[in-house]
């Protein structure tokens, strides 16, 4: 894996000078919540998953104009952009994004050609999870065979894979030997997912109810003893075996284990 990103640690420091613009918009985020009182109906700004030091990836597929190519744009302090290519990770000529009823911004629609990934020499890709983490997702999908949504890996191995069904949600974490099969009543509806760790217990929400949990393994990373990049849509190191089809609303990473932010409101 390339080594050229800014150290974590400096980015903290600095937060806003590791990427982003100086728009508070793109530090917190806000979504309109209508408020309907008797005989008139008011609508609030409201805050939306306040961002930290310790987000490492906020992405609500919206692009980014300032890439080389097609990308969606990291709402965390340090700009990992999500890169979107081909199968073959050849860039595509135009976004597959579009508005429609994601949480807060566009959705990324995604039917099988095409997937979303950090790069060698950004920060993410340059920094260790750790064993403490959060991972949120929001997508639906109509297809009946799992295939995988979310996934994190090094240059040498999948460190987690998260895969959706219509009716199954599969989340693996190969370095624990751990498999977390979830039926689903029906995802081509909007399905919030969250997977957390305080460093000893991992839990797996869906929809605000916890669905599986496991005591981490002695001996073992939870997720991996090397820095790890994202990739949305496909199996990381083998996207064509594993592409999925359907919406992508928003994707979170943390470096500490968060409370169930979609279930904040």
């Amino acid at each position: 894996m390339l080594n050229y990103g800014m150290p974590l640690a400096a980015c903290m420091a600095l937060l806003v000078g590791c990427g982003g613009s100086d728009d508070p918009q793109d530090e917190i985020h806000y979504e309109d919540r209508v408020v309907e009182v008797p005989g008139e109906v008011v609508t609030n700004r409201v805050e939306y998953m306040p961002i930290d030091g310790f987000v490492l990836g906020f992405w609500t597929m919206d692009t980014d104009a300032n890439c080389t190519g097609p990308c969606l744009n990291d709402h965390s302090a340090y700009g990992n952009s999500l890169y979107l290519g081909d199968m073959a990770f050849a860039p595509v000529t135009q976004a597959p994004t579009q508005a429609g009823d994601g949480a807060v911004d566009e959705m990324l629609h995604l039917d099988g050609n095409v997937q979303a990934s950090t790069i060698d020499g950004s920060v993410l890709n340059d920094t260790l999870v750790g064993e403490r983490f959060s991972v949120l997702l929001r997508a639906r999908t109509q297809a009946d065979e799992l295939h995988t949504l979310f996934s994190l890996g090094t240059a040498s191995s999948t460190a987690l894979n998260v895969q959706l069904s219509r009716h199954s949600l599969l989340v693996e974490l190969p370095r624990q030997q751990k498999r977390l099969l979830v039926p689903l009543s029906d995802a081509s509806t909007w399905q919030e997912i969250q997977l957390a760790s305080d460093g000893e217990r991992v839990t797996l929400q869906v929809g605000c109810t916890q669905v599986a949990s496991f005591d981490r393994a002695p001996g073992q990373p939870i997720l991996s003893n090397a820095a790890t990049g994202v990739m949305v849509g496909a199996r990381w190191g083998e996207p064509a075996s594993d592409a999925f089809t359907g919406d992508v609303d928003l994707v979170r990473v943390s470096r500490q284990s968060e409370a169930n932010l979609f279930c904040s409101k």
